[in-house]
């Protein structure tokens, strides 16, 4: 399994701190990030200070810096290998990884036209953050568009689209952390109490949801998933109003986990994320133990 990390100048990175590149690496699972400057800062002085010797909390980590003028790559065991600035094969095309990981990890994925419009603007006020992050989502070419005189201009063949053929829904995860599933449990159940759509919002504890890594959402998911059988609300569900109805049959779901006990539930949940493999989380099931 592999943790991907690409310096893209200018785009909204979703790993900003060196604390949330070890929130993202904690677990196993393939992910992609952008990161910050000052990840691509800590990431060299830790090499620097490593002397050689192996780095196992960054083992399977690959590092793009400079929009891939420099790669790093950690081994299995956590040691670095060369250096180099020959493109490797991990290294996705950029506007890839924005139509694909970067829509998830943002939480934009799923989101109507509409809304996806309005979080877009919301999320980019200034116009030359915006016209990057376009620029690369739509491959409108725009370096080129500039050079391209008003008689010489022909059509560009674009590359939209998952091209790759990989499913982008999201997968089941796993923290691997009775305390993080506890939390998860309790915010759960409060919101169920009162009659309030569990909304991914509410599930971790974050406003911004894009803050969160997108690890910790997709175990959010799977657990959310493993109790109810369903997904939890997305905007849509939750516009559509009676959050009553909602939430009564989740009341009393919780109420068989709380009486089976979280400290025998959750071991045996895990467990069964873990044989589930690569799973999509809408294809996930689970039932109550007996």
């Amino acid at each position: 399994m592999a943790h991907i990390f690409l310096e893209i100048k200018g785009i909204r990175p979703g790993v900003e701190t060196p604390a949330d590149l070890s929130y993202v690496i904690r677990d196993d699972k393939d992910t992609t990030y952008s990161i910050s400057p000052s990840v691509v800062e800590w990431i060299r002085g830790t090499i620097d200070f490593a002397a050689g010797q192996p780095l196992v909390t960054l083992k399977n980590c690959c590092f793009a810096f400079g929009d891939g003028a420099e790669f790093v790559e950690f081994d299995g065991k956590g040691k670095l290998k060369p250096i180099t600035t020959v493109v490797p094969p991990w290294f996705p095309d950029l506007g890839d990884f924005l139509r694909e990981r970067w829509l998830i990890n943002n939480e934009m994925y799923d989101l109507p036209i509409v809304d996806f419009i309005k979080s877009f603007l919301d999320m980019f006020p200034d116009v030359e953050d915006r016209r990057l992050h376009a620029g690369l989502l739509f491959d409108l070419q725009l370096k080129n568009a500039r050079t391209l005189s008003a008689t010489a201009a022909s059509p560009i063949k674009g590359t939209t689209g998952n091209k790759h053929g990989k499913s982008t829904a999201p997968k089941i995860a796993d923290m691997k952390s009775l305390e993080m599933f506890t939390t998860f449990f309790a915010r759960l159940k409060e919101a169920a109490n009162h009659d309030e759509f569990p909304t991914l919002h509410i599930l971790t504890g974050h406003e911004d949801i894009s803050k969160v890594p997108a690890t910790y959402k997709a175990a959010v998911r799977t657990w959310f998933r493993a109790i109810t059988g369903v997904l939890p609300p997305n905007n849509k569900r939750v516009a559509a109003g009676n959050a009553e109805l909602f939430c009564a049959p989740i009341r009393e779901q919780l109420k068989a986990v709380e009486a089976y006990g979280l400290d025998k539930y959750y071991p045996a949940l895990s467990d069964a994320i873990e044989q589930a493999g690569d799973l999509e989380v809408s294809k996930f099931e689970y039932k109550l133990p007996v």
